[in-house]
């Protein structure tokens, strides 16, 4: 079948801003690398899988839109906290169970990414069954510095008990900019920890190769490439949408 990709790019991007998350590039990468994979089981249930990611990336960039609406500062405070909530819980369940059950549809279990007291030995053990993914503890270390722990504990604090007097380390995240590099920092782990992951499933003759490594999904460009091995392994992009 002959898709019209132009057109096809034009009415997904009817649904957004040029300003708003671009989260289809995601699907998209995720759907097209699985469509690789030979088993036709783990190939049906990571395609399941890689849905329902899109689908809680959807859901956030609805909550982020009104965020980013330049008068929604205005809201009553308890209307802007509720949206700002609704943002994070969104994001973080893409990130702790979306992306896990995806990941898990194709042989790697990443639960010990949020292993809490037990991280150290959980991701020991989880590097041990794969070797060949031994610098993902690394990637992780500096994404639970940065965003990860502050993001779980933002999100805790507010879901559970409201209680953040004993907990002054927590960021405040509830202000537009800060949103924003949230959604950035999410979606970046998700794609690469996904694509990353998965490329060791798919066939010798598949390559995935990264184009844009400072790419975000606010940008309107893609970070990664699924090839075949005769389109080659440079870095320089081969397409210029994400949608090809």
């Amino acid at each position: 079948m002959i898709v019209n990709k132009t057109q096809f790019t034009f009415s997904l991007r009817a649904e957004w801003n040029p300003s708003d998350p671009e989260v289809e590039s995601i699907w998209f990468l995720f759907t097209k690398a699985v469509e690789k994979i030979e088993d036709e089981k783990t190939r049906d249930e990571a395609d399941f899988r890689a849905h329902r990611i899109y689908e809680k990336l959807l859901e956030a960039r609805n909550h982020y839109k009104v965020v980013a609406d330049s008068a929604f500062n205005s809201r009553p405070s308890s209307e802007i906290a509720a949206v700002y909530n609704s943002l994070y819980n969104c994001l973080w369940s893409a990130y702790k169970d979306r992306l896990v059950n995806f990941t898990r549809s194709f042989g790697y279990d990443i639960g010990c990414i949020f292993a809490g007291k037990d991280y150290e030995q959980q991701m020991s053990s989880f590097i041990t069954r794969h070797p060949e993914v031994s610098n993902l503890k690394s990637f992780i270390d500096i994404q639970k510095r940065n965003w990860q722990d502050h993001l779980r504990d933002n999100r805790n604090g507010n879901e559970h008990d409201g209680d953040f007097r004993n907990k002054k380390n927590v960021p405040d995240f509830n202000n537009q900019e800060n949103a924003k590099q949230v959604f950035i920092a999410v979606s970046r782990t998700i794609e690469m920890v996904g694509i990353t992951l998965l490329s060791y499933k798919l066939p010798k003759y598949i390559n995935v190769i990264l184009v844009n490594n400072k790419a975000t999904v606010f940008d309107r460009t893609h970070r990664y490439e699924v090839r075949h091995a005769l389109q080659g392994t440079d870095a320089k992009p081969l397409f210029d949408s994400p949608y090809y």
